[in-house]
């Protein structure tokens, strides 16, 4: 997967061993949808990336369960979140993980396509449509956010929700960002 970071296999003394397993599941359950391990078993993607320092690995994990998790925050609107980040930042293996979830959590494979092209997928309810929007201009955004983006994030979703779903758009770019570091693609089917 990546000449940059190889894949430490999980019984290296080095490794991230069985807390790997644990926070994994946490994030994802028990069948995310998608590629995690390689066929040795050893961590891929921005986990190959977190297992060279290990004593960040479990931070990044309860962050990253905390983020994902969020009871406020639906899962179908977390995905839409997500796609806006990859419609921003080249970045395949958050795509090929992220788009599986999306379509897993009741997507269309066009609504996917839409919004990973940087486009507000059409048959989305009026406030999905505007998380969508909120996070793409967040994503894009190399400053304050546009303050009319502002206003119709803050009049739809209340200040509550916009702040969960900028939680959703840093941590994305945080893990794109361990990735793009790796030159980590994404794995074959």
């Amino acid at each position: 997967m990546s000449q940059r970071f190889p894949s430490i296999p999980l019984d290296d003394p080095s490794s991230l061993g069985s807390t790997f397993e644990d926070e994994h599941r946490k994030l994802h359950g028990d069948n995310p949808g998608f590629k995690y391990k390689d066929q040795n078993g050893a961590p891929i993607g921005p986990f190959a990336v977190l297992s060279y320092t290990p004593d960040l690995f479990q931070p990044f994990m309860g962050m990253g369960d905390a983020i994902i998790n969020q009871k406020s925050f639906e899962p179908r609107a977390r995905e839409l979140v997500v796609l806006a980040v990859t419609a921003v930042i080249d970045c395949p293996f958050v795509l090929y993980a992220h788009m599986r979830i999306a379509v897993k959590l009741g997507l269309s494979e066009e609504q996917v396509a839409l919004a990973c092209k940087g486009k507000v997928p059409t048959g989305l309810t009026e406030e999905e449509a505007i998380i969508y929007a909120t996070a793409l201009e967040l994503a894009r955004s190399r400053g304050p956010l546009d303050e009319q983006c502002w206003q119709r994030a803050e009049r739809a979703l209340g200040r509550e929700k916009s702040a969960r779903l900028a939680h959703v758009v840093g941590y994305y770019l945080y893990c794109s960002t361990l990735l793009n570091l790796g030159a980590i693609s994404a794995p074959e089917d």
